[in-house]
């Protein structure tokens, strides 16, 4: 089984579309870092600076209705409230607990229907995220050329690079996997190899996810390495705020994001790389392969297609954008996209049983087959 292990990542390493697929990524993960700006301040005083401004529209928008004196009191605090924020941050002082103060305002006139604007579950959000850095001593921030390793990645994966784009290049890594191209002998080498069938099976398998994961990382180290001498690590227990249904709020640190993130997508990979298995046995040229394996993937993010009736939260195409499905698009945002309500304990066990399944049709089709 070693010998075959080691044949397999002889293989991976002497194709050149690894190596392209391996700068690509490199390419991906680096260019969010130049689009981000070198302060938030800025985006911060434009953001507050902008709620001060309605909150006096609504303030002088009432002077001339007598019955409203009790709003007209509740806006004048949310305008001093936002004044307060500004200020903060124009004196470049700590601008947390009075930016949750201004939202625990607006969050009260929006409860008690004297205000009309962000939705509730946005402004908990906020909220949220401001109690947070403030118990903890962290700021709040939006990211800056000034993150750390670990919030930029969790940036990238969060924000820039969604889960089909590393599908993709799983699926460019894994495409020649049961095709032995090396010649005659090659083929012959894998056939004196004295293993069982599910042994070569498994030793496949174990060198695509090895092979994927290594190049994963291996295209975030150089940023990594760049972000780790300017910005310093970071803190995997930053607190991440989120929802996926516009309904329930979903509060994970980045540990938890980044590893529920690679535990989901290697649940995805596995039902790939069974399905290519299933594939192979009836196309054996490795571009339609391609073309069946990429082209389900972008048919499946028509969701006219694959959302409909009963079954649709129990199909894996419908969860191949995990950020927006299952683990929340965005930190604050007010794009809620509805999934049944499926949570990330009910999506696991969606995925590791058509991994399962998958498993075991392939296993049985691969059974007569002479070569892997």
């Amino acid at each position: 089984m070693k010998t075959q292990i080691v044949f397999e990542y002889k293989r991976i390493l002497r194709s050149k579309i690894i190596w392209l697929v391996l700068c690509g990524l490199v390419i991906l993960t680096t260019i969010p870092y130049f689009s981000l700006p070198s302060s938030d301040k800025g985006q911060l005083l434009s953001d507050y600076r902008m709620n001060q401004m309605s909150a006096q529209q609504g303030y002088d928008s009432l002077k001339s209705i007598p019955k409203a004196r009790k709003t007209m009191t509740t806006m004048a605090k949310i305008n001093q409230n936002a004044e307060d924020v500004v200020s903060a941050l124009e004196n470049n002082q700590s601008y947390e607990k009075k930016a949750l103060k201004y939202w625990e305002s607006v969050q009260s006139a929006t409860n008690s229907g004297q205000l009309q604007g962000d939705q509730p579950i946005t402004i908990q959000m906020k909220i949220d995220r401001l109690s947070w850095s403030i118990n903890h001593k962290e700021r709040a921030t939006i990211p800056t050329k000034n993150i750390p390793v670990v919030s930029y990645i969790v940036y990238v994966l969060w924000e820039n690079v969604t889960t089909i784009i590393w599908l993709v290049t799983f699926i460019l890594i894994i495409i020649n996997l049961y095709i032995p191209e090396n010649g005659d002998f090659g083929r012959r080498f894998i056939n004196r190899i004295p293993l069982a069938k599910w042994k070569k099976i498994l030793s496949k398998s174990i060198v695509a996810i090895t092979s994927y994961f290594a190049i994963a990382i291996t295209s975030f180290i150089p940023i990594s390495i760049f972000l780790m001498f300017k910005n310093g690590f970071g803190n995997l227990n930053q607190q991440l705020v989120s929802t996926a249904d516009g309904e329930n709020i979903i509060h994970q640190s980045s540990f938890t994001y980044i590893e529920r993130t690679i535990i989901l997508t290697t649940l995805l990979m596995i039902i790939i790389l069974f399905f290519q298995l299933i594939i192979v046995n009836f196309v054996k040229q490795s571009l339609p392969q391609l073309g069946i394996m990429i082209g389900l993937l972008i048919a499946s993010q028509n969701t006219s297609i694959f959302s409909k009736g009963l079954a649709s939260k129990y199909l894996p195409m419908n969860y191949l954008d995990l950020n927006r499905i299952v683990i929340g698009k965005s930190e604050i945002s007010t794009l809620f996209i509805n999934n049944g309500n499926v949570t990330t304990n009910e999506l696991t066990i969606v995925l590791l049983s058509w991994s399962l399944a998958l498993i075991f049709i392939a296993m049985v089709l691969s059974y007569k087959r002479k070569t892997l």
